[in-house]
Formats: C-alpha cells, sequence, structure tokens
C-alpha cells in the first residue's frame, strides 16, 4: 500500500509539471541530474588517471589501430596491409553531415541535375568510411586548431593549440611540441605540400608545420609581449623552419601575414564576419622573398605565383618548389570569386603535377582545405558554403582522376561540424535554400530549410516594427526579402539565438576512404586515429613498424626487380646456348 501511495504522489507530480508553466521546477528525482546530488556512477566526473598528453593519445591511437586490424583478421579481410605510396587528405573545414547532405542537393540543383536528392558527391562512391569524434581535451564543441593537430600529429589537444599537446608553454617554445605527419613523411624521403582557399597560415593548414601556443599568432604583432622572442609566429615559421620550408607545395591566401600586402586589391562583394580582418605584420619582413632565397640553389628555380593566369603557367614537371599566394586574407568564396583567383580544384590539379615525380621520388603527401565552408557558416551563408562544398567536390574529382587507385590513399572528412539544421518537411525538389513549407498553407510562419542554432542572422530574420499586432512570432516574414536579396552570396540564414559568430557543433563528422589503407577507416574512433592510419598505410611516422606489413611491403617490390634480373640472366643462358648451338651445327656441316 505504502508503494503504491507512492507512485501515485510521483505520477501526480509528473503530471503536475505537465501542465504546470514552463517556469515550474522538475520534479527532485530529475533535479538531481544537475544539481550534484546523489547521482549515478555514470555521471561522475573523475579526472584521467594519466595527463591527457601525447604519450596518452599515442597510446589510444595504436590500440585503436590494433582493434580495427583484429577485425579483419577475424574475418579473415587482410586488404589494411596494403601500403601507399600517396596521400592526400581532404579536409572540409565545418563539413558536417548536415552540410554534406545539403551540399549534395545544392550539387544536383546548381547543376540542374534532376531534383537534387538523388544526386551524389564524388566521396559518397568510396569504399570505406567511418565516424570520427571531434572534441577538444578542454573543449566538448572543437575549434579547427585542435582538430586539425589531432589528424596530423595523432594527438589530441587544447581549443587553440597548434603542433602542441596539453603541455604547452606561452614562456618555452619547445614544451608539448608533437610531430606532424609532414615531418614524418619528409623524415620518409617523400614530397609534400598544402593547398587551401584560407590563409596558409590558418589553423589548418598551420597544423602541418608550426608548433605554437595559440592559433591566432600568425604575425609578429600578434604574439603577447610575454611570448616575444619564445614563440615564432606562425608565418616565419612557415619559411624559417622544417617541415614548412621543405615544402614543394604551398597554395592559398595570407599574403599579409607573410609581409606582402597588396594594397590595390579588389574587394566586389563585402563579405562580413571576424574572418574578414586580417594582422599585418611589424617587422617589415618580406617572407615569400625569404623563401625565394631559401631555395635559391635549386637546380630549376623556385616559382612565386600571385594569379591563376600565372599558376597555369607554372611548368609543374620540372618546378621543385612553388608558392602561390593570391589575397591578402583569404581566397574569396567561389560563389563571389574575384578575377584573377584560382579554383580550389586548379590549385590541387597544380599540386598534384608538381609532387608527382614518378619513379624519381618515394612518393608524395598532400593536405587540400576546403577552408571556406567553415566561414559561410560562421557568418550564416548558407549559399555560400553550400557552393563551397560543391568546389570543394570538384577538387577531391580532379585528385581521383589523376592518382593511381593502387598506389594512392585519399581521406575526406571535417575537423569539425557546425551548428546547421536541415529542417523538415520540403517537398521533393525544393529549393534546399529556399522554404520548407510554403507547400503547407495553413502555417502560420514559412522557415527556411537551412538555418542556424546561432549566429548574426538572427538580426537580419528579427521583425522589430514590422511584427504584426497581437503576433507571438517575432521573426520576419520570409516574403519580406525580395528574390534579390535571398539570393545574393551575402544573404543570411536565420538564426535562432544571436551571435555575431556562429558557432561549431560538437556531432561526429564523416571519414571516407579511398585506395590503400581505406579499409583502416571503419566504424567509430577518436580523431587522432587518422594520424595511425596514414602512418601505418603510408610506412612513416610512428605506426610504421606496428607489424611487419611494411617490411613485407618491401619484400613484396624485390620478386619484380629479381624476376627481371632472373629474365636477363635466361636470356644471356638462352644466347650462349644458341651461340654453342649454331657453332656446333657449323662444325657439323663443315
Amino acid at each position: 500500500m505504502h508503494s503504491l501511495a507512492l507512485f501515485g504522489i510521483l505520477c501526480g507530480g509528473l503530471m503536475a509539471v505537465t501542465w504546470a508553466a514552463v517556469t515550474t521546477q522538475p520534479p527532485p528525482l530529475i533535479r538531481t541530474l544537475s544539481a550534484g546530488g546523489d547521482i549515478g556512477p555514470q555521471f561522475n566526473v573523475e579526472k584521467p588517471k594519466e595527463p591527457e598528453d601525447a604519450e596518452f593519445w599515442h597510446k589510444m591511437g595504436l590500440r585503436q589501430l590494433e582493434k580495427t586490424i583484429k577485425q579483419a583478421q577475424r574475418v579473415k579481410e587482410n586488404s589494411y596491409q596494403k601500403k601507399a605510396r600517396n596521400i592526400i587528405v581532404f579536409i572540409g573545414d565545418g563539413m558536417g553531415i548536415s552540410t554534406i547532405s545539403a551540399g549534395r542537393i545544392y550539387k544536383g540543383q546548381y547543376l540542374k541535375h534532376g531534383h537534387g536528392e538523388e544526386e551524389t558527391l564524388v566521396f559518397d562512391d568510396f569504399p570505406n568510411t567511418g565516424m570520427a569524434k571531434t572534441y577538444n581535451v578542454d573543449k566538448q564543441v572543437p575549434d579547427s586548431a585542435g582538430t586539425a593537430t589531432a589528424i596530423f600529429s595523432g594527438s589530441k589537444t587544447h581549443y587553440g593549440a597548434i603542433g602542441m599537446d596539453v603541455t604547452r608553454s606561452k614562456k618555452d617554445a619547445q614544451q608539448g611540441r608533437v610531430q606532424s605527419v609532414m615531418e614524418w613523411a619528409q623524415k620518409a624521403g617523400k614530397r609534400t605540400g598544402i593547398v587551401t582557399t584560407t590563409r596558409i597560415t590558418h589553423a589548418t593548414p598551420a597544423a602541418t608545420y608550426a608548433h605554437i601556443y595559440d592559433r591566432d599568432w600568425e604575425c609578429d604583432t600578434e604574439v603577447p609581449t610575454e611570448s616575444v622572442g619564445i614563440h615564432v609566429d606562425i608565418a616565419r615559421q612557415l619559411v624559417e623552419n622544417a617541415p614548412g620550408n621543405r615544402f614543394n607545395v604551398i597554395l592559398g591566401g595570407g599574403m599579409s601575414p607573410m609581409g606582402i600586402l597588396n594594397v590595390s586589391e579588389v574587394r566586389t562583394t563585402n563579405f562580413e564576419g571576424p574572418t574578414e580582418t586580417i594582422c599585418r605584420r611589424g617587422d617589415n619582413r618580406n617572407l615569400p622573398g625569404e623563401w625565394l632565397a631559401h631555395h635559391a640553389n635549386d637546380s630549376v628555380p623556385p616559382a612565386l605565383v600571385h594569379n591563376r593566369r600565372d599558376l597555369l603557367k607554372v611548368d609543374v614537371k620540372n618546378v621543385d618548389h612553388l608558392m602561390g599566394l593570391f589575397r591578402n586574407n583569404h581566397i574569396t568564396y567561389s560563389i563571389a570569386r574575384e578575377d584573377g583567383e584560382p579554383s580550389l580544384q586548379e590549385m590541387t590539379e597544380t599540386a598534384l603535377g608538381v609532387l608527382e615525380r614518378g619513379d624519381e621520388s618515394k612518393g608524395y603527401v598532400l593536405l587540400v582545405e576546403g577552408g571556406r565552408i567553415d566561414q559561410g557558416h560562421h557568418m550564416n551563408y548558407a549559399r555560400a558554403a553550400l557552393h563551397e562544398v560543391y568546389e570543394f567536390d570538384l577538387a577531391i574529382q580532379a585528385a581521383v582522376n589523376a592518382t593511381d587507385p593502387e598506389e594512392t590513399l585519399i581521406l575526406v572528412t571535417a575537423d569539425h561540424s557546425h551548428a546547421v539544421t536541415f529542417n523538415g518537411y520540403a517537398l521533393r525538389g525544393a529549393d534546399i535554400l529556399g522554404a520548407a513549407n510554403s507547400h503547407e498553407k495553413d502555417d502560420p510562419m514559412v522557415y527556411e530549410t537551412i538555418s542556424y542554432a546561432n549566429g548574426p542572422g538572427y538580426w537580419d530574420h528579427l521583425a522589430n516594427d514590422s511584427m504584426p499586432q497581437n503576433s507571438s512570432n517575432f521573426w520576419m516574414p520570409l516574403k519580406q526579402f525580395t528574390e534579390e536579396e535571398r539570393t545574393a552570396p551575402t544573404y543570411r540564414h536565420l538564426a535562432t539565438v544571436p551571435r555575431k559568430d556562429e558557432t561549431h557543433g560538437g556531432e561526429d563528422v564523416a571519414v571516407f576512404a579511398y585506395g590503400p589503407g581505406s579499409s583502416l577507416i571503419r566504424g567509430v574512433f577518436e580523431q587522432n586515429y587518422l594520424a595511425y592510419v596514414m602512418s601505418y598505410a603510408g610506412c612513416l611516422g610512428p605506426a610504421k613498424d606496428f607489424d611487419d606489413s611494411c617490411e613485407n611491403h618491401k619484400v613484396e617490390d624485390k620478386p619484380h626487380h629479381a624476376k627481371s634480373s632472373a629474365t636477363s640472366m635466361a636470356a644471356t643462358l638462352n644466347s650462349i646456348l644458341a651461340a654453342a648451338l649454331a657453332a656446333f651445327l657449323r662444325g657439323h656441316m663443315l
């Protein structure tokens, strides 16, 4: 009887909560989960037993590699042992699952391929996929610096850190440094390069070559007083230190942090946001000029280009070192490309031409970043962001066309997602950038298929004085925007929480893989595992000696040479025998 009474009280309490005003507090049983009360062990947050430094993540990466290989061995599948001569990593910055889905439809509709939903992106057809957990060591939702460090160095780290683990220090530039896959590749004799639509000093490309406490220290003027003389700015690290100063290809924006500001640069479309501002050097150094001097003794002179025309004229089969800087800041969103700017596809094709040297080299490792997907989302520029996905897809197609699937591992992924939402319930074939419910005539509010949880689009759509009297809807009706306004590159989609800069999203991101070693991409894993996939598949860095597969791969190459030697020996022996037989016959004929 007592239990039934208690049950009745609880049910009554829950019903009261259901019907009460929204300000009513939840019952104590629920409230304890967030009030630090007597909660279950699954909610008990403890500090790690060991610091989550590079060694910790090294163990995690090898553990995941071992787990993946054992899963393959269990089903007698051995394709994981295939080795990649070349590795290309495509990072769609901010390209979460919702962006991929919307970008796929945008591509189909932009190209007028049917309704759009049935369209495919190039990497949709890659044979292997997985999901990567993107959190930083100190943040549930990450930034590009920490995630790129995880991808390229195998160590998760703090939000904002580049090439350094959690032991980093503002007053010690050597503390916490971690090597990147580019350093591993160069030690293995491979050629290396980076291509990006952002500044070449921006977080993602910088994680391939820089080691710095804070991602914002792109110019000398950004390094704080306490770190001056200790930490060298990112731009200088690119031209002064390995692996950056050994890159065969460097293509992107960022003339200003490199010290060659173009004061006459044309800006036709006025895009807004924090990312549109850029630091300027205070030391008057011309870093591209110093880069040219560094490579002055190359057998073929290095090439420095600043526009599409000169980029496409580069003799890629002979030039050994190429730098292309095309804007003071980031390269313009492709939907509003300025004259003289190359596309990501053109930069990728040029980079591959410089990196590929056939039997004259041991292969290459290349980063290609579609960096402005992220920045479009930050400003709620959905059209600009989705067009960047389309441009990114063209670059991937170019790489697939130009490489041998038997020797090139291609990874396509994102560093993190965004707070962008793909809403219901638009009709099949409806404009992905249009209204989701315009066909539902009784719906009191017409809303867009693509909207954001937060960002500057909040103010653009706020009704203000236009809000109808006696209405609870404080959003301005979509019909009050003209067609010209809604199709402009700078049109912002609605955001429900006001922020000057929309946030990243924390969900897992997809990883698509193609080529030798691609079967290592499966299931859900920590993002730093990708560095160990590249290490193991490319026979470089910390996982190259994980098992005997790299040595076996070298041995497998020997039979080809041995076969050639045996063939040559057999041919020689046949010639000797033939000559002897001919002499014998001549003797008998005489």
